[in-house]
């Protein structure tokens, strides 16, 4: 997307709704815009745990075994010991059953 010369003049009140100026103030002018410019008429909806699966893969992928790890890990991704726990719990019992069935 190319910026034009007129567009150095924007601010957040000058977005058309709400959605937008939020956008503008937290993210930035030139988020803000490039959604206007390059999404008219599309209704973006952002789940409120949409990096989880994210965070969940590292966390399996990090894990070594110790508490201090599963602290780190919980502090990390901003979640709670108790589902960095059951999640690892969750993935030793998967491993452990596809290890099994072979």
């Amino acid at each position: 997307m190319e910026y034009k010369e007129w567009m150095k003049n924007v601010t957040p009140e000058d977005m058309p709704n709400d959605d937008l100026k939020f956008i503008a103030c937290n993210a930035g002018l030139k988020s803000a815009m490039a959604l206007i410019l390059l999404c008219p008429g599309v209704t973006v909806t952002i789940p409120k745990h949409a990096l989880n699966a994210l965070k969940e893969k590292h966390i399996i992928n990090h894990y070594d075994g110790t508490k201090f790890t599963l602290n780190k890990l919980a502090v990390d991704c901003e979640l709670s010991q108790r589902y960095v726990y059951n999640l690892i719990r969750r993935n030793i019992n998967k491993k452990d059953n596809n290890d099994s069935s072979k």
